[in-house]
Parts: structure tokens; sequence; C-alpha cells
């Protein structure tokens, strides 16, 4: 019996240990989702989507990759103001549009971008999970130290502890459905962004295969 005495000890000095680093994450992570939702307003300010620009930039951007000049071509598509993550990705396949693998190296451009994007989302998904659960380990770790105010009869502790329990899950609460919003918001983002970006490739492709290199008609012909 003493020893699942000393269990049951040992087990509660741990789970109350926890407490005071659970609602420091928990304060962490609140901060960090204020500053989430300001980081997505300003991104909402700052998107930029112009389908027929588009359209010209890959086209132009086509015509001076297949001359050789690569450096305009990567010019002319930085001429189309986008999230970063699309100009950077249009940059590179502006570079890869001169050469015999231009398709291969498109393609694994487009994967580059898509698993950028989803790297970025993972913070945020990672949130959805942990707010709830350090709101639910904020609510039953003072929950034990609550019952036993109880049976001591000391209600200003318990009511302490109750208060610690209940603000901890709504904290934790907050988290989860912030980042659960902001994810949905940044997941369309970013699957429309991979859209756009296929479409550019394929009409980047789709413009030097109609454009045959100089000189190829007059040997030809001669």
């Amino acid at each position: 019996m003493s020893v699942y005495v000393e269990i049951v000890n040992v087990l509660f000095v741990f789970s109350t240990a926890l407490l005071y680093p659970v609602i420091l994450a928990l304060l962490i992570l609140f901060g960090w989702c204020l500053a989430l939702v300001g980081s997505l307003i300003s991104e909402y300010t700052s998107r930029r989507r112009d389908l027929a620009e588009l359209e010209r930039v890959c086209i132009e951007a086509s015509e001076m990759a297949r001359s050789g000049r690569e450096d305009q071509a990567c010019s002319a598509v930085e001429d189309y103001k986008a999230h970063s993550r699309v100009s950077m990705s249009l940059r590179e396949a502006a570079r890869s549009l001169n050469g015999d693998a231009f398709q291969a190296r498109i393609e694994k451009t487009l994967q580059d971008a898509e698993l950028g994007m989803g790297k970025a989302l993972e913070p945020i998904k990672i949130g959805v999970r942990v707010g709830p659960m350090l709101g639910l380990m904020g609510t039953l770790i003072p929950m034990g130290p609550a019952l036993i105010s109880l049976t001591q009869g000391d209600i200003q502790q318990m009511a302490d502890n109750l208060v610690i329990a209940f603000s901890t899950t709504v904290i934790g609460l907050a988290v989860g459905g912030i980042c659960y919003g902001v994810y949905t918001v940044r997941n369309r983002w970013y699957r429309q962004d991979m859209s756009d970006l296929e479409y550019a490739a394929n009409l980047m492709q789709s413009e030097c295969r109609k454009r045959k290199p100089r000189g190829e008609g007059s040997e030809a012909g001669g």
C-alpha cells in the first residue's frame, strides 16, 4: 500500500510541476496567435492577382528565354507583383525555359513551391492541435489541488485553482480557433497560388513549343 501511495505522490508532483510550463506555453502561443492575425491582415492587403497580366508576363518571359535572354525573362516575370513565393517560383520557371530539360525543371519548381507552402502552414496546423491540448492540461492539473483544498475546507485556494483551470481552457480554445481560422484562409490562398503557378508554367511551356529556335527555318529551307 505504501508503494501505491508513493507512486501516486510522484505522479501528483510531476503533474503539478507541469502547470507553470503549460501556462507559459499558452501565453507564448496566444501572443504568437495575435502576431499571426496581424501577419494575415498584412498579407491580405498586399496580395494582388491579375490573370490577364500573368498571361502577358508569361508570354513575354517565354519569348525572351527562348532567345537566350534569361536575365530579361526573369526581370519580366518580376514585374508581376504577387506573393514572394509566387514571384520566386515564376523566376525559377523562367530560368528553366531555355534548355532541353525545361519541362522536368518546371515540374521540380512547382513541387518545391508546393512543399514550401506546406512548410509555411505547418506551424499553424500544429497550433490548431497544441493549443486545445495545452488548455486541457491547464484545466486538469489544477483540479487535483482544488479537490484537496475542498477536502481541507480551504475555499479560497480551491477558487484560485479553478480560476486557473478555466482561464487556461479559454486561452487554449482561443489559440486553437485563431490558428484554425488563419490556416483555413491561408490554405485557400496557397491553393490559388499553386493553381496560378501551374497555369503559368503550362502557358510558358506551350509558348516555348510553338516557337522554334532561330535558324531552324532557314536550315530547312536551304
